[in-house]
């Protein structure tokens, strides 16, 4: 149960991030500006993230190893929660986009970063 869980709700969760920053990419792409991304490293940037965000969210619902969507899970979870501990750190009040809305980084937000981190590694268990 907890595997079917963890897969599927990752894949619901990453397919929802897709959907709310490919709804505005432009927005997306220039929130990337806190991170120093800015031009055509930040066009490069908000594709790649949208679009391994949801070959990921594909992996889920695909016959793909539950191992190998963990593992996936794991890394986008783990650069996701860095990415908001950085903004929390510093002080920054950029919005995060995550989801396409315009929230500011917040415990919330790492929250969420911090779930699918936990995600992955649920899966990952799994398949060993």
């Amino acid at each position: 149960m907890i595997v079917f869980v963890a897969r599927y709700g990752l894949g619901v969760v990453l397919a929802l991030a897709v959907l709310g920053k490919a709804s505005d990419l432009t927005a997306f792409q220039s929130s990337l500006a806190t991170f120093g991304l800015r031009g055509r490293l930040a066009q490069a940037g908000a594709f790649t993230v949208v679009t391994v965000e949801a070959l990921a969210a594909l992996m889920a619902f695909s016959p793909v190893a539950d191992v190998v969507v963990g593992v996936t899970g794991t890394c986008l979870g783990a650069s996701f929660t860095a990415a908001q501990t950085y903004l929390l750190v510093v002080g920054e009040q950029a919005p995060c986009l995550c989801f396409g809305s315009k929230e500011r980084a917040s415990i919330r937000t790492w929250a969420r970063a911090a779930l699918v981190l936990l995600m992955g590694p649920a899966l990952w268990g799994a398949g060993a």
